[in-house]
């Protein structure tokens, strides 16, 4: 093994750093892994699915599909293929809560550890031996954890990797959650440390719009997290999934309602904070999108204390601004507008006598906030008129908009 686990996981645990880095060499051994494929109507993407798992299986491993209902072809698809022999296919009737069918899998599986991947994710070449690499070294270890593979989303390209899909094959640990399931400790009920791979790898397009529709996953999302949160009401996970899956489908009063929730019972508590983060985050989308930029920079200011180093602080920072300074210049098209209106004589100013540069000014105004009509309207005007010539200014946005419209 060339590489260290160190070198491919973001740390979760806190701790955890130190340990792996006196890790200096051991014999590894094959360590078995049971890949369970949960699926129901997935003649879709099966078959891709099974066909890059096989790739990558070794002869100490077992794949498990377990179907919760398929009236498609899906089940015929598995058993067309040459390798069907080696995958065993467990039949669990659907009831609305996949912690079940997961843990189902759990209690089936005969290797020391478990993988779960989706029908609708495809998993990189490599992914399978650089597992058993990093496995070889929590094992080592001795660690109490769980894993997570980096789970790439086709649409955007955004990469997730808080998903808990690798688990010890052990008692002590189920999936609980009717849906967005995760992993937790038997005896105490709490979530499991987790700690998150970047070189195991899953491609997933089951959130495109095409198949959300198609498989109404949004209503069916939105039901089971509000069932969900009937039974853990002081949980911040629940809410903001609620109010994220429901975006666009609940009204507005209850999706800023469930966003401060989850801020509400995510303070202070660590393993809220991810959900938090998130939830401030969209908050303030929100309340962008409603023009009230008050609430806003307040959400922002404590996203800011909460996470200064994140992403979408600085987007957010920037974001904010650019907002308040088009308001700014729309400010500034009133004022000369009001102006004109009330100064209609001839003036004696060094610039000009009849309030062309007020004009100019106007034109560039109206530009930068996207009212381009008016803005060319204008310069046309004074181009008439022999105030300027101003076509040469836009010679480059036209060569560079043929470009990006093609």
């Amino acid at each position: 093994m060339t590489k260290k686990i160190s070198e491919h996981i973001k740390l979760y645990s806190r701790d955890l750093k130190g340990k792996v880095e006196k890790i200096r060499g051991y014999k590894t051994r094959n360590i078995g892994i049971s890949i369970i494929v949960l699926c129901k109507d997935e003649e879709r993407c099966i078959k891709r699915c099974l066909d890059a798992i096989m790739d990558e299986i070794g002869f100490n491993d077992e794949v498990i599909v377990i179907d919760t209902g398929s009236t498609d072809k899906t089940l015929e698809i598995i058993m067309n293929q040459k390798y069907f022999s080696r995958i065993r296919i467990l039949k669990k009737k659907w009831a609305e809560n996949f912690s079940e069918i997961r843990n189902h899998g759990l209690s089936s599986s005969k290797k020391e550890w478990i993988f779960f991947i989706d029908a609708d994710e495809i998993i990189e070449k490599g992914s399978i031996a650089n597992l058993k690499s990093n496995l070889q070294e929590i094992n080592l270890l001795n660690l109490d954890i769980v894993c997570c593979p980096a789970i790439i989303n086709i649409e955007g390209r955004h990469v997730v990797q808080t998903v808990r899909r690798i688990i010890p094959n052990t008692v002590k640990i189920k999936y609980y959650g009717k849906i967005h399931e995760e992993p937790k400790y038997v005896e105490s009920g709490k979530p499991c440390d987790f700690i998150a791979f970047d070189n195991v790898i899953l491609h997933h397009d089951g959130y495109t719009e095409s198949v959300i529709l198609e498989k109404n996953k949004q209503q069916r999302n939105i039901t089971l997290l509000a069932s969900v949160i009937e039974e853990e009401p002081e949980n911040s996970r629940w809410f903001y999934l609620y109010s994220r899956d429901g975006k666009g489908l609940i009204d507005n009063d209850l999706y800023e309602e469930s966003l401060l929730k989850a801020i509400r019972l995510g303070e202070n508590l660590d393993e809220f904070e991810e959900y938090k983060i998130r939830a401030l985050s969209d908050l303030i989308e929100y309340y962008l999108s409603q023009g009230n930029i008050e609430k806003a920079n307040s959400i922002f200011e404590n996203l800011k204390a909460t996470e200064v180093g994140l992403s979408d602080v600085l987007f957010w920072e920037i974001t904010i601004n650019l907002i308040i300074t088009e308001y700014n210049q729309i400010s500034f098209i009133e004022k000369i507008i009001k102006y004109k209106n009330e100064h209609t004589e001839v003036e004696y100013g060094s610039l000009n006598s009849n309030g062309f540069h007020l004009d100019y000014l106007l034109s560039k105004l109206f530009f930068n906030i996207r009212e381009y009509e008016k803005s060319f309207s204008i310069l046309s005007k004074l181009e008439n008129i022999g105030f300027g010539n101003y076509k040469k200014d836009y010679s480059l946005l036209e060569k560079s908009l043929e470009k990006y419209l093609g």
